[in-house]
């Protein structure tokens, strides 16, 4: 399936999050989940400079996203899989992308992040640790998946 296929931005409209496979430069694997945004045909995650994904992409961009339907749809049979190329930018994201991930997480009806604001101070006190950076994925072709 192409990443452009109607299905493929279903899943990328609805998804909340992405759980982003890597691996290390040993060849381990591992997985992280990130809050996503598509923009452009690309996939932004945010992260720390020195996170394991961040990391992980900068030694082998090669990485595979796994989509699931939130609601009552991730009831679904299938996920989806996303194979691409990552790009690890230090800094934070664009400021579309910005709003795109402030519009999707913290004004998004039920599940808005509005109902947490009381422990957004807390949360910036550990996003503040560590220098940010953006994780960049190009979707290079998708599989739908049954799960397990």
């Amino acid at each position: 399936m192409r990443p452009d296929d109607p299905l493929v931005r279903t899943y990328l409209e609805s998804s909340m999050v992405a759980r982003v496979a890597t691996r290390t430069p040993k060849g381990r694997p591992a997985m992280t989940p990130l809050w996503f945004f598509a923009r452009g045909g690309r996939l932004h995650l945010g992260t720390s400079q020195a996170s394991v994904v961040a990391r992980n992409a900068r030694a082998n961009p090669d990485v595979v996203v796994l989509l699931d339907l939130p609601g009552p749809a991730r009831s679904s049979e299938h996920v989806l899989r996303l194979r691409g190329r990552a790009t690890v930018r230090d800094g934070t994201p664009s400021l579309p992308v910005l709003l795109g991930l402030a519009r999707k997480y913290y004004l998004a009806g039920w599940r808005s992040e509005l109902a947490h604001a009381r422990q957004w101070r807390l949360r910036n006190g550990y996003y503040a640790q560590a220098d940010g950076a953006v994780l960049e994925i190009e979707p290079l072709d998708a599989e739908l998946l049954r799960q397990p």
